[in-house]
């Protein structure tokens, strides 16, 4: 299997609600689950809570709305495992904030199943924001990089 392939097979299973998935093709075993998804607690104000909140309200002004910047891309993992950012431990990082990339470059590594997955940019740009640490754990569509397009 390749990450493609993995990929799309990750998409389809969160996209069906399938709980849990296992499959075994040419020696490499796949176990994914996902955690049902659990409406959050409403909560419940009293009224001299209500007064509170309300009086705080009054105090602050109303903050200006921020606009995403369209000109930035956010770099999404295509897979499930342990971020890196380096090749090697005491190696030079793939990429830099302030990096120019194009199509095909390295971005970073990451790692699943034993598996060492070099990660590759689809668009160009430069690098304006790394979101996750070395060594961390990224989820399949978590946000890695932040790229300025051109």
């Amino acid at each position: 299997m390749d990450i493609k392939e993995i990929k799309e097979l990750l998409e389809l299973i969160q996209a069906s609600g399938i709980e849990e998935f296992e499959m075994e093709k040419s020696g490499v075993r796949l176990h994914i689950r996902n955690a049902p998804k659990q409406p959050l607690p409403t909560p419940v104000l009293t009224s001299a809570q209500t007064q509170a909140v309300a009086a705080e309200a009054q105090d602050i002004s109303t903050p200006v709305e921020k606009k995403e910047d369209e000109s930035l891309f956010v770099f999404r993992a295509p897979i499930v495992g342990t971020f890196y950012i380096t090749p090697k431990p005491d190696a030079e990082p793939f990429v830099q904030i302030g990096d120019k990339v194009g199509k095909s470059t390295v971005l970073c590594i990451i790692e699943a199943m034993k598996i060492f997955n070099q990660i590759e940019s689809d668009i160009a740009g430069e690098i304006e924001e790394i979101l996750v640490e070395n060594g961390q754990p990224v989820e399949f569509g978590e946000a890695l990089f932040k790229i300025r397009l051109p």
